[in-house]
Formats: structure tokens, C-alpha cells, sequence
């Protein structure tokens, strides 16, 4: 299977452990491809010995003891157990190559034993690792790995380099699908997220609506699966998870309107404290203007792609798509899609403009997101969708996710609305357009599909 994307990640940790006695914690939501990015760190990396070790919800004797075997077998020694991790690192510090050490899933050598022990075993590890030796703690477990990270946790400040893996970006994403077009290639991000494990599961023989379908419509699809076992193991833990994804779905909660669907005093009281445990989990994040800190200017929205289609349209329709889910989809899903995409376009647009940024082609861009504007005189006020902050002021874009190309009467309508709020003054005005433009127009940026997805690798 072709690997993509995460150079960003590769540079990272492949500089830390070519330094040498590095220790490297990086954790993500399972299927985001940890495990992958990781061998293909360890196959860039020349020369030396390098162990990746899956941990097993197993004991911790036993798990020493697999990890034992791996050791000796990497040095083609006789085969022998140890059944203590640290007598195996003080053996490895008898060696004089270079070392890497990975520890996949790190928090199930927790399950079976004291955890607060575990990680002082590995603190002490991590304390006296000699300059050859690095050490990679990963994990997909967001709350158990990021409390690696607090300060009443032993291993408080023993990693040289912490890494939150998230999502692949929608550039990205978009090498799983290279040959759609690309209009399809923003519903299948929109429908399917930057999660590696859906998006090499596309069949490109098939075209989107039939990959929709049988990977999420369909009982047991891959992708229903995969947001089921979220749901599991993830969201039921969490007091009041699910009431509140249900009723963000495809849109975006203020505080106040969460509040009023929970029933329960105790569940009202205790909001704040819920929605940081979704915000901590990334399951849903909270977004607010650029401009503006007003708290009823305050959103709540769900994260990830592929979890925003189960809630919007799966949630509780397994009995329809037993019954046929081509006909689920056609009637169902199909005819509001454009609408589900479009939003998830405005997203797509502002990964556009922090891709620039990154890449050093628009060092100007302060910040990034959605611009709130109130126009007294009309008695109307809102959000544009994509707003840039620079050195020079205010840019704003309006995003169009539309089959058709747009034409000049569309264009002056967009400005004309532009136009008619005086309460603020704008360098740039632009649109960004999935479709194209009939005719450019002078004075106002236009930014096309094919621009966005006209990066270089």
C-alpha cells in the first residue's frame, strides 16, 4: 500500500531521532496512521537497529517478555526471555549502534496493571538512556497518551518532542483518489475525512456515490463501522456525548442552544466540563470568529468529516438501509448532499490559505477562519466564510460550492453584499469557487477548485 502525505511529521521525528537520545511521544485517534507513518520513519532512517514493538492488552511480564524476543533477534542473538523492560534496556545499553526503540499503543501495557507504575518504569528508562539509544511511546488512546503530559504524570516533561497526530489535510487525502475530478475529489473528503484507513479503502473503479454507499450506507460498510467504533469506545464514556454530536450533526451549536436540548439539570450544569472532554478528545472543537470575542459569537462543531456524515444522515437509519440503502442514499442523502459539502468547502478553502502559509508562499497571513460582520443598518449580521488577517489588514472570501461555473451576475451580487456593510473596511475581496469562473473579474480574487488542488507535492 502506497504511503502519502505526513511530511511534515517524517521531517519532525526522523530530525529528533537521528539525533540521538531523543524520547517521542505521538498519539492519535486509531486508523489515522501512526503505525504507518512510523515505518516509514524507521525505513528512512539509515543504518542501525530499529525495534517497533505492538503492546498487547496483555501483563506487563508478558508483553516484556514478546519484546525480549524481538530484541535478541534484531542482534541475531540466542533466543531468550526477559520478562522486565528494564533489564531488556540495560542489556541495550551494552550496545554500541545506534537504537531506536518504538512502543506502539503504549497504553495497553496499562490495561492489565498499575498505570501510574508503568510510566514510572518508562520514566526511569527514559532518564537513563544513553546517547545511541532513542524511544518512541505512541498511542491511540487521546486521553490516556495526552495525560503522559500532565504534571502529576511520571513521565511530566521526559519527551523531547510530543506529536498530536491528526487528520491528513484535504491535499493530502486527495492522492488516495487522484484520478476523480475536482468536485468529487471535495465530496469524498467531505464524506470520508483525511483518515488514511477510509480513503485507501475507495475503490476507484467505482464512482463517489457507489464508494459512499458501500463503504457507509450499506449494513456493516467499512466506514459505519469504523465511526460505530468511535462511538464505542469513545463517545459512550463520555455523559452526554452522543445527545450533543446528535444535535450538532452537520451544522454548529452556541453554548446556549447545547444547553436547552439537555433535560437534565445535572447535564446543564455540567456542560462546560463535557464539551472540554469532546474538545480534548477531538471529537469537536470550538471555533469563534477572527474578529470578534464575543461568547454569542461562539461555536461548537464536530471534527471529523466521517463522523459529521454518521450523525447527519446515519444516526438511527439502520432499519431503512436494511431495507435497501441505494434507495436510502437517492432519497435521503443525495438530494442535501451539495449542502453537507458546501460547508465542509468553506473548511477545504481555509486549509487552502494555511497550506500557503505553511509553505512560505503567503508569509503575511496572521490568522486564519470566519469574520463576523453586523450591519446596523439593515438590521443584518452573520459570518463570511473564510477570513485572513494580515500584515496589511482584512481579506475576505466567500466559498461557492456549485457544479456550474459562476457567472458575472453572481459575482455582483457577492460584491454588492460586500459592498453594503460599512462597519468594517476590507483589503481583498475575493471568491473561491469548486466550479470555476465564466470570466474573472478585475478587482476581486478568484480562486478556482483547480487552484486549490494545484499545490506542489
Amino acid at each position: 500500500m502506497a504511503f502519502y502525505g505526513r511530511k511534515k511529521e517524517i521531517d519532525i521525528i526522523k530530525k529528533e531521532l537521528e539525533r540521538g537520545h531523543s524520547s517521542i511521544l505521538l498519539y492519535g485517534r486509531r486508523r489515522f496512521g501512526k503505525t504507518s507513518l512510523l515505518r516509514e520513519v524507521l525505513n528512512s532512517i539509515d543504518g542501525g537497529v530499529k525495534l517497533l514493538y505492538t503492546c498487547k492488552p496483555i501483563s506487563l511480564f508478558d508483553n516484556a517478555k514478546n519484546f525480549s524476543s524481538l530484541v535478541f533477534s534484531a542482534f541475531s542473538l540466542p533466543f531468550m526471555y526477559i520478562d522486565d523492560f528494564e533489564k531488556i534496556f540495560e542489556f541495550l545499553k551494552t550496545r554500541k549502534e545506534r537504537i531506536v526503540i518504538v512502543l506502539d499503543e503504549y497504553q495497553d501495557l496499562k490495561k492489565r496493571e498499575d498505570g501510574d507504575a508503568v510510566d514510572s518504569i518508562f520514566r526511569d528508562i527514559i532518564d537513563y538512556l544513553p546517547e545511541n539509544i532513542s524511544i518512541v511511546l505512541s498511542g491511540s488512546s487521546i486521553r490516556l497518551m495526552s495525560a503522559l503530559n500532565d504534571a502529576d504524570n511520571p513521565l511530566f516533561e521526559r519527551f523531547t518532542k510530543k506529536i498530536h497526530l491528526k487528520e491528513m489535510d484535504y491535499f493530502d487525502s486527495s492522492f488516495f483518489y487522484q484520478n476523480y475530478s475536482v468536485r468529487e475529489k471535495i465530496i469524498l473528503y467531505s464524506v470520508f475525512g483525511g483518515i488514511p484507513f477510509l480513503n485507501q479503502m475507495l475503490d476507484p473503479r467505482k464512482d463517489i456515490y457507489e464508494n459512499i454507499i458501500d463503504l457507509f450506507v450499506e449494513e456493516n460498510g467499512n466506514a459505519g463501522n469504523y465511526v460505530k467504533s468511535v462511538i464505542d469506545t469513545e463517545i459512550v464514556s463520555i455523559p452526554d456525548a452522543f445527545t450533543i454530536l446528535s444535535a450538532i450533526g452537520n451544522g454548529k451549536k452556541r453554548y446556549s442552544e447545547l444547553q436547552s436540548i439537555l433535560r437534565d439539570e445535572k447535564s446543564r450544569n455540567q456542560l462546560s466540563r463535557t464539551l472540554d472532554r469532546l474538545v480534548k478528545a477531538d471529537l469537536i472543537r470550538k471555533k469563534k470568529p477572527i474578529n470578534s470575542d464575543n461568547r454569542n459569537h461562539v461555536f461548537y462543531e464536530i471534527c471529523n468529516n466521517a463522523l459529521r456524515f454518521y450523525f447527519s444522515y446515519l444516526l438511527n437509519s439502520e432499519d431503512s438501509i436494511t431495507v435497501n440503502s441505494r434507495i436510502y442514499f437517492e432519497n435521503i442523502i443525495k438530494p442535501s448532499l451539495d449542502t453537507f459539502v458546501s460547508y465542509r468547502f468553506e473548511e477545504i478553502s481555509r486549509m487552502y490559505f494555511s497550506l500557503l502559509s505553511q509553505r512560505g508562499e503567503r508569509e503575511d497571513i496572521l490568522k486564519i477562519g470566519t469574520y463576523w460582520y453586523d450591519n446596523k443598518e439593515r438590521k443584518k449580521n452573520g459570518e463570511f466564510d473564510v477570513a485572513l488577517k494580515t500584515v496589511n489588514g482584512y481579506e475576505i472570501f466567500e466559498c461557492k460550492f456549485l457544479e456550474k461555473k459562476i457567472g458575472p451576475e453572481l459575482i455582483k451580487k457577492e460584491l454588492d453584499k460586500i459592498k453594503s456593510i460599512t462597519s468594517f473596511n476590507i483589503n481583498v475581496f475575493g471568491i473561491i469557487s469548486s466550479s470555476g469562473f465564466e470570466k474573472k473579474e478585475e478587482g476581486i480574487i478568484c480562486i478556482s477548485g483547480d487552484d486549490i488542488y494545484n499545490l506542489t507535492d
